[in-house]
């Protein structure tokens, strides 16, 4: 008998622990504009009791289930943040269910592509054996170079729309893979295409970023032009979390030096965090500094074809600009590899990179380059936008500069006003 009242008690235990926790969220969107597949991030802080983190969750919205997925975004293996997406019209109101529960074994940690999937991500090492194994973070000091160590040499992210990558040395620029249709390509052409997956649809590099700043990377400012992370004590990238609605990877430098011409040498670091997001071809940059106080930084995109000849632009003349609100935005036509002409024929892409307007500390051109200059920042952090479009997409995208600037007005005024979000508990 003791041992049934003492079963009996074990299992109204577990009941009261895995009991569910409601809480109600509501969205508001004052932008003009409707929204699609808008992302939705929720501390988990934020609605949970500060003792028992939720491992399973259900999202509801009118009775009906959302699709969600919870993100360890430390490293602890417990979730930090619910992520989910919702289309919501310009002015609406929207009230989400969120049911919490403790159970561990719902949670599970997608760090794998699988068919059928919106998003992939992969860090992987070049080995001899031609297996590439996966890892989640790799690291090493400023004065090694392990660029061809690295399969696609740097962290790879991709939606069905297009896919970024951002290289492993000095420069850490945004390398871009453009699609002819929507779809995961990577795991297949691992940013080389082949000329027979040419043939068969598949997309292929469409950047030659040479000694510009392509398409959004982020570089010191030295007062003059763009400066690669050179004097770098650790340089490291890693996969942050990544699920069926958005994947995070994080790129730092650590223990970078510089003169500030007084005192000798200082050291400061820098994370960059990239968000990327089932549905869309943007991604979200955020930015945080450790000692950089008084120090400038820039973004922006390059000129594409500026330097090529009229036959190599195919008719798209190279125009783009750079503005006080932030934007700066270029299309043209140049070969994605100067060193495989006869593989790759030239493509026409757009770029565009939108900074909130009250980051911005100087906008400019210069030969290749619409730059935006920022500092520092008091508060220590800052985050910016990056989006590319393809001329071969078929199903969507732009096919013009006339399209391309008109498609970027739309986009500036949907993510500089995010969503309000009220939790009622």
């Amino acid at each position: 008998m003791r041992h049934l009242l003492l079963l009996s008690a074990l299992a109204f235990f577990d009941v009261v622990a895995a009991k569910e926790r409601v809480v109600h969220v509501e969205l508001v969107n004052d932008c003009k504009l409707d929204k699609v597949n808008e992302p939705v991030a929720i501390k988990l802080a934020d609605i949970t009791r500060q003792t028992g983190k939720p491992w399973r969750t259900v999202v509801r919205k009118d009775g009906k289930v959302v699709p969600c997925q919870l993100d360890d975004m430390d490293g602890d293996f417990v979730p930090d943040e619910l992520f989910f997406l919702t289309d919501i019209k310009s002015q609406e109101k929207q009230v989400f269910e969120i049911s919490l529960c403790d159970e561990q074994a719902e949670y599970r940690d997608q760090m794998r592509y699988k068919d059928g999937d919106d998003l992939y991500v992969a860090l992987q090492l070049r080995d001899m054996s031609g297996r590439h194994p996966d890892v989640t973070k790799v690291e090493a000091p400023g004065t090694t170079n392990i660029f061809n160590d690295i399969y696609m040499h740097g962290i790879t992210l991709e939606s069905e729309m297009v896919g970024y990558r951002i290289y492993f040395d000095e420069r850490q620029n945004i390398d871009l893979y453009g699609k002819c249709q929507r779809r995961i390509e990577l795991p297949v052409t691992q940013f080389y295409t082949s000329s027979e997956q040419l043939a068969n649809g598949y997309g292929v590099d469409v950047l030659w970023a040479g000694k510009s700043i392509g398409c959004g990377s982020f570089k010191r400012y030295d007062g003059v032009s763009p400066v690669n992370w050179s004097n770098v004590g650790v340089r490291g990238q890693r996969i942050v979390t990544t699920g069926p609605l958005r994947t995070i990877v994080e790129v730092y430098d650590l223990h970078n030096t510089y003169d500030d011409g007084a005192s000798g040498d200082k050291y400061y670091n820098v994370r960059q965090l990239y968000t990327l997001v089932k549905g869309h071809r943007d991604m979200r940059v955020d930015v945080s500094f450790d000692n950089a106080g008084g120090l400038q930084f820039c973004t922006g995109v390059q000129k594409v074809g500026v330097e090529a000849e009229d036959s190599v632009r195919r008719g798209h003349t190279p125009s783009g600009f750079v503005r006080e609100d932030g934007v700066a935005a270029s299309w043209g036509c140049d070969y994605p590899d100067m060193g495989k002409k006869q593989m790759w024929a030239p493509e026409a892409i757009g770029l565009s990179v939108y900074v909130p307007k009250r980051f911005v500390r100087k906008y400019y051109e210069d030969t290749l380059n619409y730059l935006l200059v920022v500092d520092g920042c008091d508060n220590g952090a800052f985050h910016y936008y990056v989006s590319f479009c393809a001329d071969k997409e078929q199903a969507e995208g732009c096919h013009s500069s006339t399209e391309w600037f008109a498609d970027i007005e739309t986009w500036k005024e949907k993510v500089s006003i995010p969503l309000k979000t009220k939790i009622k508990k």
